[in-house]
């Protein structure tokens, strides 16, 4: 039997926070000097072995994006070159943001910073980062 179970606005709210707050202390976090044009969308995903950060770059390659962590912290960071434009072309709307974008996360102390890896699909990068062998839940078997 399935249960339904009915949550009131606070409790969501508290309950992303926290989960939030343990992986993300400070989501704009930057130690960039260079001004910041936009920022990727990007989700953050969690299972018992990793957390995973998958950001949307649709327009970029994997060359136009670094990724790198300095004192636990993450960062990633890149640039979308705004195309040139024909001087006889009159624009009528203009969306899409062009220019450096930099995004800094605090790591929890769970994961393993050397075997972080970054993977690229179709505008997509996924960024998995372990997490250590002591943080992840074990069966203890009783003898």
């Amino acid at each position: 039997m399935l249960v339904k179970r009915n949550y009131s606005v606070p409790q969501v709210s508290r309950f992303y926070n926290s989960l939030m707050d343990s992986f993300l202390n400070d989501p704009f976090l930057s130690e960039s000097e260079e001004p910041v044009h936009w920022n990727p969308r990007m989700e953050v995903e969690e299972n018992q072995d990793e957390f995973l950060l998958n950001v949307e770059a649709p327009g970029l390659s994997k060359k136009d994006i670094d990724i790198s962590v300095k004192d636990n912290v993450i960062t990633i960071s890149g640039e979308k070159k705004e195309k040139v434009r024909k001087k006889e072309s009159q624009y009528h709307l203009n969306e899409i943001r062009y220019g450096r974008f930099c995004r800094s996360f605090q790591l929890p102390n769970n994961v393993d910073v050397d075997k972080i890896k970054g993977n690229w699909n179709e505008g997509i990068l996924s960024v998995e980062i372990p997490k250590t062998e002591v943080a992840k839940p074990r069966k203890i078997e009783i003898t």
